[in-house]
């Protein structure tokens, strides 16, 4: 295993691209479209349009025990570029929706199958390419999510201003297909597998021991039934209020522009804050830094976010948790990755 070579880092830019876009439609600049889609259904509720996110959001997590799996077996790379094509397709699909269904179809669920294939081959192909400077490899590829939602938000709504909504997401599409596509040309494979022999094996296996599949042996340990759960309970919440970002903004008496720029310094604050924690990942207790995180951003909801009232409190808020937000998201698979390989 490696920490240097111009491979690696290729492998970790290809990474940063492909997060730049892999949760923006369903979460890091879904806010953007909140308003939009009220607009274009009068009869919506907010928590209904909210749905779309979530269930984009959900789609890629769920399908995430397909999309490694399927990895492992074609490679990053193949894997990627199909998720690239996929997540194009639903754009565009979403582009000519004329009813709310049509949307969670589309950007929806579509959208987080290819979202799915994108996203877990390039959080694990750096794994493969580092070991002491596993943390700050990581960090560096997660920023991506910052820098997407950075540059995205505000450009998205440019977009939709100036060309429609409709041909705003036919240029995400594109972006998708130029952007992520050409970055999962980049995903090296560190030692890459025989995969033959690898399904030859398998198959040996499962013959000699008469199992369809075995469950690996860390699964049923204490810390791994702990970390799950973790997660499981944090995914339920953590991610409301970017959701509710902009829809919130006009609540207390904000521009759409204006909320915009909010979503941005979120995402900017994300963008560093991922960098940052990545290469504390490698000076500190993980555990230490992942629960000290988890803490200050549940703070930050209760206490800061209550009582944003005006612009600049909002702002402060937005930035404080896009810091603790992306630390919770930048440590778990380090954590992950150190544990279980």
């Amino acid at each position: 295993m490696m920490d240097k070579g111009w491979k690696a880092w290729l492998v970790v830019l290809a990474s940063v691209l492909i997060q730049t876009f892999a949760f923006a439609p369903t979460e890091f600049i879904f806010g953007v479209f909140v308003l939009e889609y009220l607009h274009m259904f009068p009869s919506a509720s907010p928590s209904s349009i909210a749905l779309i996110g979530t269930i984009g959001s959900s789609t890629t997590y769920l399908v995430g025990f397909f999309s490694g799996a399927f990895s492992d077996r074609v490679g990053y790379r193949v894997t990627s570029l199909i998720g690239s094509v996929i997540m194009t397709a639903a754009l565009c699909l979403a582009s000519f929706s004329t009813k709310l269904w049509h949307l969670y179809l589309s950007q929806g669920i579509l959208f987080g199958v290819g979202a799915s294939l994108v996203y877990f081959s390039a959080i694990a192909a750096p794994t493969h390419w580092f070991e002491k400077k596993r943390g700050l490899a990581m960090g560096i590829a997660a920023s991506g999510s910052g820098l997407g939602g950075f540059i995205l938000a505000p450009l998205t709504q440019f977009l939709i201003e100036r060309i429609g909504l409709q041909w705003a997401l036919r240029s995400l599409g594109v972006y998708s297909l130029v952007v992520c596509g050409g970055a999962s040309l980049l995903l090296f494979e560190c030692d890459k597998p025989d995969r033959e022999q690898q399904r030859n094996e398998e198959k040996q296996n499962k013959e000699v021991t008469g199992q369809r599949f075995r469950v690996p042996k860390y699964t049923k340990g204490l810390p791994f039934a702990i970390l799950v759960a973790f997660q499981f309970v944090l995914s339920m919440s953590y991610l409301t209020p970017i959701y509710f970002m902009e829809l919130y903004s006009t609540h207390i008496g904000i521009s759409k522009q204006m909320g915009a720029v909010i979503n941005g310094w979120f995402n900017g604050a994300s963008f560093v804050a991922r960098i940052v924690s990545g290469l504390l990942a490698d000076l500190v207790a993980t555990e230490a830094l992942l629960l000290t995180c988890c803490w200050a951003s549940t703070l930050a909801i209760l206490v800061l976010w209550t009582f944003s009232k005006s612009f600049p409190m909002y702002l402060f808020f937005a930035i404080v948790y896009g810091i603790t937000f992306s630390g919770i998201t930048t440590v778990t698979p380090v954590i992950v990755a150190n544990q279980y390989g």
